[in-house]
């Protein structure tokens, strides 16, 4: 029997480079009249983590008054708002709450629920 020395890592193929990131919010040129700082994140962050933030940072939708939007998907804008799906897509249908359409998924704006919660009317106690 012979002997195989086994490669070392000099010999071995180099591993997939990660898809080329698109550039942050904060990273792209301003636009003139808005004065919202958006964070920038740390040059060593790992790559994966990044693609996270990329992620994220892409289903934040800005309104017209230049806030963000706080955009969640639908389960979890239930549970926000403390009712099920049925009165969720009720409430959407009465315009008494905003959902949007991301690809297949619906996110709920969760500052419409919590106009929607403002609104609801106060119960009055009966005590005399």
């Amino acid at each position: 029997m012979g002997y195989v020395s086994m490669a070392s890592k000099q010999d071995q193929p180099e591993h997939r480079q990660l898809p080329q990131r698109r550039p942050l919010l904060s990273e792209r040129a301003s636009t003139p009249g808005r004065d919202t700082a958006v964070p920038t994140r740390p040059a060593d962050l790992d790559p994966i983590m990044a693609a996270i933030i990329d992620a994220l940072a892409r289903t934040m939708v800005s309104n017209d008054s230049g806030k963000q939007r706080r955009l969640v998907e639908f389960k979890d804008g239930c549970r926000y708002g403390k009712f099920g799906k049925t009165k969720a897509y009720e409430l959407i249908a009465q315009q008494r709450i905003r959902a949007y359409k991301m690809g297949g998924k619906t996110m709920i704006d969760l500052d419409s629920v919590d106009e929607f919660h403002a609104s609801l009317p106060r119960v009055e106690s009966r005590a005399s």
